[in-house]
């Protein structure tokens, strides 16, 4: 085993130092653990506020303005009030049938458009994190293996906001949202792997629930904000993630110091080794399990997410206007955040004090799994509130948790760049698929009916998610 490498300012009782050269220190506690916390939230907060601002927000009001224009242009009669009408089926104009006809190909275009975009976008990024993943394990700098693709990421991701606001075709959004999922994933990616880099095993999950508390806050915190800022400013609104983004990147890179990872002792790079080091951890019958279980819960999650504003238009009743909806949606998000951080709290300490994390993962998959018979057989806007608030505590447990199991069980941990990266390919082709199976399934079900399907399928998938971590051995 190397000798300890000596810390650049000194040794310190609140540090323990690598015993590999190259690689990054544990936290004991003391200043240096809160500086990294504080950043960690600050920077994930940021980055997280994105994920929901903009696919759940900005994306879709992006959207059907442009499917407005192409299919309602030639009615100028069709008012904000009109859409809502026939959203409704309450419209009783002369013209009632014909507008209704054009209503319905205006839903499944726009829902067709969303799902496209989303899909598309979150297809390509489920390569790009475990390919910066690799690339960050090996990677040798001053600021250590993380810091550079941390606030690459966070700016060259910025630049393509600014694109994304100037599109005006939805083949335009699609190229600008995929190029900036891909680099806002080139920053996730390095960030997640600095908790497993920098923490003991014995506060795992406790960090991983403080860290979560951040990103989930700014995720709710996004679309509150994206919301507002559109009725307001319309496009503009894509101008505050960008600073934010931004900032949040500088923040991590500058308050949470890294080991210079210069003297990193690496073996010879193989393109062979490199592609097949990808399925290494999938070898592991528990990692395969875990990762199962995580891409079908996000499959089913993401499925409910998709055209929440479009649910709020045109599944509930009575029906909300787009301005509406812009207001409402972010609320939504906003219930469910005091149940989201009491369970990360909770859950992260008790999972941590008892050894155990197979019974949160299950215990939150079916309870998110129950809740959605709510929206399924009492489509109100009174339901989704319960329903979103109650989901808050289900989804913190199994955030916090699932993440933890899957830190627990990786097979290699002096690769947890890759594996970790790889684990989140499990969240994005859930993420990928879902807007896909959405997008059809609205589409072949004309009326509000094709939304409560997309409830019903939900439901499948979490039933599935919950007994995939049933097999689980390694980890009780």
């Amino acid at each position: 085993m190397s000798a300890p490498v000596t810390p650049p300012t000194g040794g310190s009782p609140d540090i323990e130092e690598p015993s590999r050269p190259g690689t990054s220190m544990k936290y004991l506690g003391g200043r240096p653990y809160r500086q990294y916390l504080i950043a960690y939230i600050i920077a994930g907060a940021f980055l997280f506020m994105n994920y929901s601002a903009l696919p759940s927000i900005l994306l879709p009001n992006q959207i059907q303005t442009i499917e407005f224009q192409h299919f309602f242009s030639a009615y100028p009669q069709v008012t904000a009030e009109v859409l809502q009408q026939l959203s409704g089926g309450t419209y009783t104009g002369a013209d009632a049938a014909e507008l209704t006809e054009v209503y319905h190909q205006y839903n499944a275009a726009r829902a067709a458009s969303m799902s496209l975009v989303a899909s598309i976008g979150t297809f390509f990024t489920m390569f790009a994190q475990p390919i910066v993943g690799v690339v960050s394990d090996r990677w040798r700098s001053r600021w250590g293996r993380r810091s550079f693709w941390i606030a690459f990421g966070g700016f060259a991701g910025a630049i393509m906001m600014i694109a994304m606001r100037f599109s005006t075709t939805v083949g335009m959004i699609a190229v600008t949202w995929v190029i900036a999922q891909i680099l806002l994933n080139v920053m996730q990616a390095p960030l997640t792997t600095t908790v497993a880099d920098r923490i003991k095993e014995d506060k795992l999950a406790t960090v991983s629930a403080i860290a979560g508390m951040g990103t989930m806050g700014g995720a709710m915190l996004g679309s509150i904000i994206a919301g507002n800022a559109f009725n307001a400013i319309g496009l503009d609104a894509y101008y505050i993630f960008v600073v934010l983004t931004v900032f949040g990147a500088a923040v991590f890179v500058l308050m949470a110091k890294d080991r210079s990872s210069l003297d990193l002792a690496l073996p010879p790079f193989s393109w062979k080794d490199f592609l097949i080091g990808f399925t290494v951890a999938l070898r592991d019958a528990d990692y395969r399990w875990v990762w199962l279980a995580r891409f079908i819960f996000f499959l089913g999650a993401t499925l409910t997410t998709t055209f929440s504003l479009f649910v709020l238009q045109s599944y509930i009743q009575p029906a909300l206007t787009q301005a509406e909806a812009n207001t409402y949606a972010p609320l939504l998000s906003l219930c469910t955040l005091p149940g989201m951080l009491i369970s990360m709290i909770v859950s992260g300490k008790l999972s941590d004090r008892i050894g155990k994390r197979k019974i949160f993962v299950i215990g939150s998959t079916v309870a998110a799994m129950g809740l959605l018979l709510l929206p399924i057989f009492w489509p109100t806007l009174p339901s989704l509130f319960i329903q979103t608030t109650l989901n808050g505590f289900a989804l913190g447990a199994f955030m916090t948790v699932d993440q933890a199991l899957f830190i627990d069980v990786l097979p290699d941990k002096d690769a947890a760049g890759r594996d970790l990266g790889v684990a989140n390919v499990a969240t994005n082709i859930g993420q990928t698929l879902a807007p896909v199976l959405a997008g059809v399934i609205v589409a072949q079900i004309v009326g509000p009916a094709g939304y409560r399907a997309v409830y019903i399928a939900a439901f499948i998938c979490m039933l599935i998610a919950a007994l995939a971590i049933v097999p689980v051995r390694k980890v009780r």
